[in-house]
């Protein structure tokens, strides 16, 4: 079953297939990313975003397809105003399997430490983020990333 999505995902001519870490257009957008998704701004984080842009939460059933559905999904959150609103964020950079990824950490309102909140891989077309498909923190570990920062 992989076989098909892969021939549709990768180039054709594997000596095309990355070996190396994030490109340097790949290394701009974790910065980017980092910079903006800690500062809040809506229209920030909206700015790195494909029109298109896919989010999914393996194994949660979230799969939002657009700037649009993602930002109403995320801003919730995001937003201090906001009854859901989740706590500050703070993001480290890292890769998964060959894709530029950072993990997210959360320091929920009335706490002092960022603890392990996702792992974030990202893909980026034509300078911006056209898919996030965000895992479970418990796989931090496994990317020798920590559990808690502060």
């Amino acid at each position: 079953r992989a076989k098909p999505a892969l021939r549709r995902h990768l180039p054709e001519d594997r000596s095309q297939w990355r070996t190396e870490g994030p490109t340097a257009d790949e290394r701009k957008m974790i910065d980017a990313y980092l910079a903006v998704s800690q500062s809040g701004d809506k229209d920030a984080i909206a700015s790195l975003l494909t029109s298109d842009v896919v989010l999914t939460m393996p194994p949660n059933p979230f799969w939002f397809t657009s700037r649009e559905a993602m930002l109403a999904f995320i801003w919730q959150s995001l937003d201090p105003e906001s009854p859901a609103y989740f706590g500050e964020w703070k993001h480290l950079p890292t890769s998964v399997n060959r894709m530029p990824a950072v993990a997210g950490y959360v320091r929920r309102p009335g706490t002092t430490i960022f603890r392990a909140q996702t792992l974030e891989a990202l893909r980026v077309r034509d300078g911006k983020i056209a898919q996030i498909t965000t895992f479970e923190p418990h796989l931090l570990a496994a990317f020798g990333m920590p559990l808690v920062i502060r």
